[in-house]
């Protein structure tokens, strides 16, 4: 049987950080203990002792988009940067060409998956009102959630958001019954689609077309709106409902408030919207664009309020690779470049570095990173957790000074990862560890394609329906 032993002094367990060992047995963690471990055990050893060894990270928000888009990133590259930043199992966004919004697709995609990925993988589908008639058989075939935009998509990327929104109140009420109906999670890009609309038509009759007017056009206004109007639909209907990338302070005020009702509602925030703020944008220009975009120093310190306080319930990197082609006309126009930049091998070193500067433990960090998400999306109790009975998912972080350098990512393009580049953290990855095999070790990936497998969440319990 293979069998591994790590050893450390810091071992992020729930409710505890120990000192000791953990034995590993075909991919399943299956004894714990202080001290130095069983004796006479002659296997494999992982000396992690001097570093901290944490639940591997489920990154919750991870656009791919291959095949309709390989030249942003396919899952071999993809899942070689998630191995490099410590994330074990990813979430998979269903935007592509075609998007995931019927069982067939899903299971093109599952294909590509499954014969490329290094580190373990699931998948959203599409959940909007186009793909109403799919729901269902998409969440018996194993999705974890459905992804919906509440606006319209971008003229000219329309293929690539076929199913993914609803952009008015009604067709999002019927999308939160069948979401209801099915028992996944509705999580949703909550933007008002009006809002939205008015503030780019003034800001393009004025004849703006710099870094600004892009965060200009999603005004904190328009997120505050959506989440209410989720917020209420989700009490109208039963729906469980989760906010993508949170990126104002008066957006988590509203989840928490609601969160107080007893509305089922989680949220996600980023790395982005924690460590850097609208500046950026002035100073990276179109690889700063994202949406929502960053928010102002003031709403960045009531959103890390939010997540100091668990009103956030974890963070995604909302990776999101574009090509050097696709970005660069945004120094002319911001209007023509896409929003989205890399984050696979930031997110975990960013939190980490939270422990240092935001007010976090490292268990906040294995909580925000791992735990709360295998919970909300039913990867638990296998995945997120350093138990007994759970998969030997680690992420073994040494606390070394380094500096964030785009030329050592290893996602497609990490040229256009500049948003964090130069910025000097205190704790880097040093090993990955799936399931019990070594996938990324000192600087080196050392896994293979067609390591990593599907984690299909158990069928769900529907809720119970409520009088709209």
């Amino acid at each position: 049987m293979a069998e591994l032993l790590v050893r450390s002094d810091r071992i992020v367990l729930t409710d505890d950080v120990l000192d000791g060992w953990l034995l590993v047995r075909n991919g399943t963690i299956v004894a714990i203990g202080s001290g130095e471990g069983p004796g006479g055990y002659g296997g494999e050893v992982l000396d992690a002792r001097g570093r901290v060894v944490l639940p591997g990270a489920i990154d919750t928000h991870v656009h791919v988009r291959y095949p309709g888009h390989a030249e942003r990133e396919d899952f071999v590259t993809g899942t070689r940067a998630a191995a490099a930043g410590g994330v074990t199992t990813i979430l998979e966004m269903p935007i592509s060409v075609p998007p995931v919004y019927d069982v067939d697709i899903l299971e093109r995609r599952l294909e590509a998956a499954r014969r490329d990925s290094l580190v373990d993988f699931a998948f959203y589908g599409a959940g909007g009102h186009q793909a109403l008639d799919h729901i269902q058989a998409l969440s018996d075939a194993g999705v974890v959630g459905y992804k919906i935009f509440m606006h319209r998509p971008q003229a000219g990327r329309e293929a690539e958001f076929e199913g993914l929104w609803s952009a008015n109140s009604a067709h999002l009420y019927q999308v939160f019954e069948a979401v209801a109906r099915a028992g996944r999670v509705a999580c949703l890009h909550a933007e008002d689609d009006e809002i939205l609309a008015l503030a780019e038509r003034r800001l393009r009759q004025e004849g703006r077309h710099d870094a600004r007017a892009h965060l200009e056009a999603h005004p904190v206004l328009a997120e505050a709106l959506a989440i209410d109007l989720v917020v209420r639909l989700s009490e109208a209907t039963g729906a469980r409902v989760s906010i993508c990338h949170l990126s104002s302070g008066t957006g988590a005020d509203i989840v928490a408030a609601a969160k107080a009702r007893g509305v089922p509602i989680t949220a996600e925030t980023c790395p982005h919207y924690l460590f850097r703020t609208e500046e950026a944008m002035e100073r990276l220009g179109p690889y700063a664009k994202i949406n929502p975009p960053l928010r102002s120093a003031e709403e960045q310190e009531r959103l890390w309020r939010r997540v100091q306080d668990g009103t956030v319930d974890f963070v995604g990197s909302d990776h999101a690779p574009y090509t050097p082609e696709e970005k660069e006309p945004g120094w002319e126009s911001i209007w023509r470049a896409p929003a989205g930049c890399p984050g696979l091998e930031t997110l975990l070193p960013l939190m980490a570095q939270a422990t240092v500067t935001g007010g976090l433990s490292f268990q906040d960090v294995a909580r925000l990173t791992a735990t709360r998400a295998a919970g909300v999306f039913g990867l638990a109790p296998r995945k997120g957790r350093i138990a007994v009975g759970a998969d030997a998912d680690l992420a073994v972080l040494a606390p070394e000074p380094w500096t964030v350098s785009a030329a050592a990512m290893h996602t497609k393009h990490p040229q256009t990862a500049r948003l964090f580049e130069g910025e000097r953290l205190d704790y880097r990855v040093d090993t990955t560890v799936v399931r019990g095999h070594i996938v990324y070790r000192r600087g080196e990936i050392v896994g293979r394609p067609g390591d990593g497998r599907w984690q299909r969440p158990p069928a769900p319990s529907p809720a119970a329906p409520r009088a709209g």
